[in-house]
């Protein structure tokens, strides 16, 4: 059987026929450790087929690897038709990937994730696609040709940089080869899914090769958006959820030597498709909100798209000096654009449109140095990384006149809340509960007595434009006469008539006389209200590195590492006037939800991590370890809210014990626990401060201490029948700063420990030999236990919404068939055979100020067919 060569891919001539049983373990084991085939009996892991990773920055045996690491091989992607990291992140423990956008996605590693919109911060787990780092907006890219992918737990600073602090999420595309080699695969599916995929590796020369591969994939949307907005003339309106991405890479391969060569790659990602769903669970949603799996919503957003159009360009240099000493180096540059209009109410009511939308043009320039040194009993790596980011975002909040009113409304009901307390106040001589008791009786407090006599006088409006409530509250105020003498009707009372006979007359008078211009009548409907926060940044990280793995003896190995990292930043903020006051539409008015603001900051940090690791191989098959290691996230700036104080970077301390190894020539366990400590970790919450008309995403630094235990495992039960599992437990303790949540409430400082949800994948994996080509038949389920009553500030509209409490439970299959020459193969999959649905997030910047939460919901069943022919 043919090794696995140095670009982490089979022999393209490999015969499946003739290796049944070494593709099945190849799946099973692929969470584990690539393509491992499980001997027969009496062989040792040595006499295995055995796919390297590079996951300690030198070419490695997984099984010899004293790190936690998950791989995802190259036929685990075939058999479940993954091609985002989404799709995957069930085989591998510990390891959560979000990517309700494609643009703002973000990785949870062991339950701490840190995703927000904010250009001013960064990740805590590092992306890494071919060997070069991605940010935010770019991480999340479309699997197309992949040798592997590689997931690293527990702090990665020392070899992987800044921004490792919880992991490392590596993505490792096949390299060009000297053979010809090439494919056309096509998948179709429900919701008329459409997916093609094409790859040709081609030798230009003796010494010069060429792989380009081009992946192409849609999907119809699975909820209908019912909503036709007058507005939306000329734009396509999107059915929720639907998909539209297609990418492409070339790659050309110069073996300039048989110790040099050089590696020029392009990829090309273009994205345009329905932006993150906004199912309304309010009763000013589609049917009440009661039906959040009905297939129908209405998201009436005003040219609702994501969008990305990208680019990046990678050259890599690999050159041996000797049996001992080589190096490589990494240069490239990634650029992209970015667009994600998104509905934050999820209603068609025009009193309660509102919309956002984050704008990015931003690019990175990464280079790293790499040199590595192998000896009788050293195998050290040593070198710098250097990148320089440069960020621009607008983020836009977009409303109509009908909601700008609406929030106004909200401010005008305060206000005259305020009036009446002033004037009880002033009849019973204070403001107490005593002075209340007093006036009112026992038991009667003097917030009770004011609201009480506010509600009496039809107070709080619903809308200022809704006549009969604008009159009301007029009269109530004492505006009612004068403003019946200055139309020309002295004597005569102020009605709803009048209000809707006089248009924005009435309400022009009242803002004159309070000099509040934001009061403005019902002629401003439809007319859009926007506010702007235009960032950028300039971001330079630079590093050192060392990493020393000695050989003590043949069984005992030590490794030390250490890395100093260099981060400085400097950000602006500019928040000009609202569009209505810039555009002259209404002069003088001020803005609702951000006040203007030009601002300009810079910070720098730096920090030394490392690590120190032990390991001992009992056996050819079986390897403990121990670890101790430190990671690091760089600070940042909240980039809605404008600051000259950074947010303070990400510590992590991580202890750790595992065993790796193949028990009984029959299971292979992958078994690791942990005990890490995570300071100042930057928390997204939505929050309302108090005097501010919305809630915003806003950053808090929390502290967690997480105790877990991480399994994998897989059992050859028969030459023909592989069965496994992938499960975690893990117990945290939080420390929560106090804060507002989106509901304006304190929610007070506090500690609290909870369990991680209950979580397993079963996967079973059988190849029958039936004389004809070869069959495989796969299957996963996954369980998760839903824990988001744990949540800390738990909002009411979310306990509100059962489905938001539902575990999940999902069950995978696809039935392959591959013919005797191996070039072709047919599969039928179906996805979520069970027709489960849950409702993956409730929230919305809308949810508490106007009423307007709303959920995400993932797909329900599917099933297709994939071909895929190889030439």
């Amino acid at each position: 059987m043919p090794l696995r060569s140095h670009t982490g891919f089979a022999d393209p001539k490999q015969k499946k026929h003739l290796v049944a049983r070494a593709v099945i373990a190849a799946l099973a084991l692929g969470t584990l450790s690539g393509n491992t085939a499980l001997a027969q009996d009496g062989e040792s892991e040595q006499d295995l087929e055995v796919i390297t990773v590079t996951a300690q920055k030198r070419v490695q045996n997984i099984l010899k690897v004293p790190v936690t690491v998950g791989t995802i091989s190259e036929d685990l992607l075939e058999e479940t038709g993954a091609i985002n990291l989404d799709e995957v992140e069930k085989f591998i423990p510990g390891f959560e990937f979000d990517d309700d956008t494609m643009t703002q996605a973000g990785v949870a590693m062991r339950g701490i994730k840190s995703i927000n919109i904010s250009v001013g911060g960064d990740p805590s787990t590092a992306t890494f696609y071919d060997d070069v780092y991605m940010p935010r907006a770019a991480q999340n890219v479309m699997f197309s040709d992949m040798a592997r992918i590689e997931v690293l737990k527990g702090p990665q600073g020392t070899l992987f940089g800044r921004n490792a602090a919880m992991g490392v999420v590596n993505m490792v595309p096949k390299s060009p080869f000297a053979d010809f080699d090439s494919f056309v695969k096509t998948t179709l599916g429900t919701d008329n899914l459409r997916r093609f995929e094409g790859m040709v590796n081609i030798p230009l020369s003796e010494n010069v090769y060429m792989r380009a591969n081009a992946l192409s994939n849609s999907q119809d949307g699975f909820v209908d958006n019912l909503a036709r907005p007058e507005w939306n003339q000329g734009n396509k309106v999107w059915d929720l959820g639907a998909k539209n991405h297609d990418a492409a890479r070339i790659a050309f391969l110069w073996q300039i030597s048989e110790v040099t060569d050089f590696q020029l790659s392009y990829d090309w990602d273009d994205l345009k498709q329905a932006s993150s769903m906004a199912i309304g669970t309010s009763e000013y949603a589609y049917n009440g909100g009661e039906t959040p799996f009905a297939s129908k919503a209405e998201n009436d957003v005003e040219d609702g798209t994501e969008s990305r159009d990208m680019y990046g360009i990678t050259a890599k240099f690999n050159h041996e000096f000797n049996d001992q000493l080589s190096m490589k180096y990494v240069l490239s540059y990634r650029d992209w654009e970015t667009e994600n209009r998104e509905d934050e109410d999820g209603t068609a009511d025009i009193t309660r449109y509102f919309d956002t939308n984050n704008l990015e043009d931003s690019d990175i320039l990464y280079t790293e140095l790499q040199l590595n040194y192998v000896g009788d009993k050293i195998n050290a790596v040593a070198g710098f990384s250097y990148s320089k980011e440069k960020v621009k975002q607008t983020t836009q909040l977009h409303m109509t006149g009908d909601t700008a009113a609406r929030l106004v409304t909200g401010d005008l009901n305060n206000f005259i809340r305020q009036g009446f307390a002033e004037q009880i106040a002033g009849e019973i001589g204070g403001s107490s509960d005593a002075h209340a008791e007093a006036a009112f009786g026992p038991g009667v407090t003097f917030d009770g007595a004011v609201d009480a006599f506010y509600r009496a006088s039809d107070f709080p409006m619903d809308h200022m434009w809704q006549a009969d409530e604008w009159a009301n509250a007029l009269n109530v105020l004492g505006y009612g006469d004068t403003i019946m003498a200055g139309i020309g009707m002295p004597g005569q009372a102020l009605t709803a008539d009048v209000v809707t006979a006089t248009g924005d007359v009435t309400y022009d008078i009242v803002a004159q006389q309070l000099g509040i211009a934001e009061i403005f009548g019902p002629s401003y409907s439809g007319a859009f209200w926007q506010e702007n926060i235009h960032n950028t940044g300039d971001f330079t990280n630079w590093g050192i590195f060392a990493d020393v793995d000695y050989s003590v003896t043949d069984n005992w190995n030590v490794i030390a590492g250490l890395r100093y990292s260099k981060d400085k930043k400097d950000f602006t903020w500019l928040i000009p006037q609202n569009s209505y006051a810039a555009d002259g539409l209404r002069p003088g008015v001020g803005n609702l939800i951000f006040m203007p603001v030009d601002m300009r900051a810079d910070d720098e940090w730096d920090k030394i991590t490392g690590r120190l690791v032990t390991s001992y191989q009992l056996s050819d098959d079986h390897m403990v370890f121990a670890s101790y290691s430190t990671g690091y996230k760089s600070g940042g700036f909240d980039s809605l809210t404008p600051s000259e104080t950074s947010f303070e970077p990400e510590d992590t301390t991580n202890y750790e014990l595992g065993y790796k190894g193949i028990l009984f020539n029959a299971l292979v366990a992958n078994v690791s626990v942990y005990y890490l400590e995570l300071d100042n970790l930057q928390n997204t919450v939505d929050s309302k401060q108090p005097g501010s008309p919305q809630a915003v995403p806003t950053i808090i630094n929390e502290d967690r201490e997480i105790t877990g235990l991480e399994l994998d495992l897989r059992w050859s039960v028969s030459d023909s029948l592989i069965l496994g599992m992938v499960s975690e437990i893990r117990s945290t303790e939080n420390i929560t700063p106090e804060f507002y949540n989106g509901e304006g409430d304190l929610i007070a400082a506090q500690k609290r420990s909870h369990d991680a949800s209950a979580n397993y994948t079963l996967t079973l994996d059988w190849m029958p030999d039936f004389g004809i080509g070869t069959t495989n038949f796969h299957v996963d389920y996954v369980y998760l236990e839903n824990i988001n009553d744990q949540q800390v500030g738990l909002e009411d509209y979310k306990k509100a919404v059962p489905e938001y409490f539902r575990d999940t439970k999902n069950l995978n299959a696809r039935l392959s068939w591959a013919n005797e020459d191996d070039n072709f193969e047919l599969g039928l999959w179906g996805k979520n055979l069970l027709d489960e649905q849950v409702i993956t997030d409730i929230g919305g910047l809308t949810a508490d100020v106007i009423g307007t939460p709303h959920g995400r919901i993932n797909r329900g069943f599917e099933a297709g067919i994939d071909m895929k022919y190889t030439f």
